[in-house]
């Protein structure tokens, strides 16, 4: 339509220029099968500009209707995909209801004509997935390996269509997964990536925390020298640090629940400064020493930790490590205290009240060990609310026990139940007097 308004101003535009310019213009005759034309060459013009309109309109008729059959289809085509489309909405808007089994449904039924056929099969695979997601509305929580069965068979297909999509697919349900904590099945969707794309510094990220999220400290260990030449951002270097303290606690804990001390010495001596440099990995280190029988060993650990670093949950940890000698160990950490914390009948606590609370506490498990109660309680005194922690509550009721003050031990003792939430257990009772020189 609008080359036809161009081409109609065009003539007027030349009629009009014919005319000014050339009012005495030539005559022109045409004779065509009998028919005799005779006009001025401005007539012949006008007469040539029309033939050629003409004969454009006719062959965009002709077009135009052999073209229709392709026309038709196309609009069928059009009408489909729009369907589609609003099916594809439609399965999205279901997802965010809850409605898992509708959104797979509406979203496999419009996948051979839409727009983006990929988004269909992303968007079922969400909806199954949110089947595996308690927190979600509608989730039935079970049939896990259905479930697993077909999203497989959903990858499949698009793996086979749309292979240049199913990588960014495969990434997405990774990730799903673990959002999930669906760790072995992410596990095994990720190893192809991990295959296909060795120096990924994404894909390593991920690797490493299905890594971290399964326990599996000895690959992740494997892994650790790759990290460490990783650039991207969000891998900080405090976060390769946590990683790399992740990977000795787990080590450590495997060889402490197997009894190998010699083992814990060495990745203890071969750690990294900046490793064991923290006060939960010495917890950590000194506790399993103590399992494995080194208890002594895990004394001098934590009183080296305590010269550096005064921190509760290592005087809490000494505390609890069976001292031979008593006395002794007394006489050490006092060494390592301010002056002013040696006695409990001094003046009010001013400053660090968790470090002073904890220090009390392995006083008065100290004078337990030496079968003082008497001075036990004193240092029980000192430890603040007994409700801040469940081992003062403990260490308080074991004090009265000893102190045949059975009615207060109970006390003490339901609500440490109370606060490990196991209320309703058995209270023990009374101790004999063989019991309470046992301690």
């Amino acid at each position: 339509m609008k080359r036809l308004i161009v081409w109609i101003v065009l003539l007027a535009v030349l009629l009009a220029a014919g005319v000014y310019y050339l009012p005495g213009a030539g005559v022109a005759m045409v004779e065509i099968a009998g028919w005799r034309v005779e006009t001025t060459a401005i007539g012949l013009l006008v007469i040539l500009l029309l033939a050629l309109m003409g004969l454009q309109i006719l062959w965009r008729l002709i077009g135009g209707v052999l073209n229709l059959p392709n026309w038709l289809a196309n609009r069928s085509a059009r009408k489909r995909r729009r369907a589609a489309d609003d099916k594809l909405l439609r399965a999205w808007a279901e997802r965010q209801r809850g409605q898992a089994e509708a959104a797979q449904r509406y979203a496999l039924a419009g996948v051979e004509d839409g727009s983006l056929p990929p988004m269909h099969f992303q968007v079922a695979i969400d909806a199954l997935l949110d089947g595996l997601d308690p927190s979600r509305k509608g989730a039935p929580g079970q049939h896990r390996s259905s479930i697993r069965e077909e999203v497989g068979d959903l990858f499949e297909t698009v793996d086979r269509r749309f292979p240049k999509f199913a990588e960014f697919l495969r990434l997405h349900i990774v990730q799903r997964l673990i959002s999930l904590r669906e760790i072995e099945w992410a596990g095994v969707m990720l190893e192809p990536l991990v295959e296909g794309h060795p120096r990924d510094e994404a894909i390593l990220l991920i690797r490493a925390q299905l890594l971290e999220m399964s326990g599996d400290v000895d690959q992740l260990a494997t892994l650790l020298p790759t990290l460490r030449r990783v650039k991207d951002r969000r891998l900080t270097a405090d976060e390769l640090l946590r990683i790399e303290r992740h990977v000795l606690l787990g080590r450590m804990d495997s060889a402490a629940r197997s009894g190998d001390s010699d083992r814990l010495s060495r990745l203890w001596a071969e750690a990294n400064r900046s490793v064991v440099d923290n006060d939960a990995v010495t917890v950590t280190y000194a506790r399993a020493l103590v399992s494995v029988g080194a208890a002594q060993s895990a004394a001098r650990v934590l009183e080296k930790r305590l010269a550096r670093s005064l921190d509760a949950s290592t005087l809490q940890t000494w505390a609890e490590v069976p001292h031979d000698d008593p006395a002794a160990a007394r006489g050490r950490l006092l060494k390592l205290v301010p002056d002013d914390w040696a006695e409990p009948a001094e003046a009010a606590d001013v400053g660090r009240p968790r470090e002073r609370a904890a220090f009390a506490y392995a006083m008065a498990r100290l004078a337990l060990a030496e079968s003082d109660p008497g001075g036990a309680r004193l240092w029980v005194g000192r430890l603040g609310p007994l409700d801040q922690d469940l081992r003062y509550l403990a260490v308080a009721a074991r004090v009265h026990v000893r102190l045949r003050d059975s009615s207060e031990a109970a006390v003490l003792y339901e609500r440490a139940l109370a606060r490990a939430g196991l209320e309703g257990m058995v209270i023990p009772p009374e101790p004999t007097p063989a019991d309470a020189r046992d301690g």
